[in-house]
């Protein structure tokens, strides 16, 4: 896989962003008009399209800067979305112990991970299931059984994963919630216009969610 840079886009950007949600279906239509579907990835994954607006020395100590270092499309980077950053069924709200069960990887070792649409009857795919690879340091919080820990556990933020000492029972149910930044990768070309005096305009900007980074 390619290198990633633990470091967050610059989130300050001009009104007008947007944000794109989609699955990755194959559909295979037949002469008689009947549909094959297949769910290549089982969650939703989100494309950025947005701009800034910076001055001169904005450019190039923020976004040109941080685009060099990725090589373009090659390196991953964290980015936060403003709609979908906690592990609260809002996607905002301040997370919770109890957000969402941790699957047990090894002894004492859970992977964090927020489930979408819950509330309705999912089909047999179950609830999406976004696994969390890059937290928040600092905001991640879990619980044993729906009661709080709170000592003897570590935090990854690298790769999401919670550890917990000692190591729970088996059938322990281990719960976690926290903030989250989402893996992404630049999408297009970097473009910077010359608006007037010391300004310059970036363009759109497209970025895209890495799946497995």
């Amino acid at each position: 896989m390619a290198e990633f840079l633990e470091e967050l886009l610059p989130i300050r950007v001009r009104l007008g962003a947007s944000i794109e949600e989609d699955f990755a279906v194959e559909i295979v239509t037949t002469a008689g008009g009947s549909e094959y579907r297949r769910l290549l990835h089982a969650l939703p994954r989100y494309r950025w399209r947005i701009t800034y607006k910076l001055l001169r020395a904005q450019i190039g100590s923020q976004i040109q800067s941080l685009h060099r270092r990725a090589h373009g499309r090659y390196a991953g980077f964290r980015v936060a979305c403003l709609d979908d950053r906690s592990t609260h069924a809002d996607g905002v709200s301040a997370p919770t112990p109890l957000d969402h069960p941790l699957p047990r990887l090894s002894a004492g070792v859970y992977q964090l991970v927020k489930r979408y649409g819950v509330g309705g009857t999912p089909i047999g795919l179950g609830y999406p299931t976004r696994t969390l690879f890059k937290p928040v340091a600092g905001s991640v919080v879990v619980a044993k059984n729906s009661v709080q820990i709170v000592s003897g556990v570590t935090v990854d933020t690298t790769n999401g994963r919670v550890t917990i000492s000692p190591a729970p029972l088996i059938t322990d149910v281990v719960t976690g919630g926290c903030l989250f930044d989402l893996p992404a990768r630049f999408d297009s070309a970097l473009q910077v216009s010359a608006v007037g005096g010391d300004v310059r305009d970036t363009g759109e900007i497209d970025l895209i969610e890495l799946i497995n980074p």
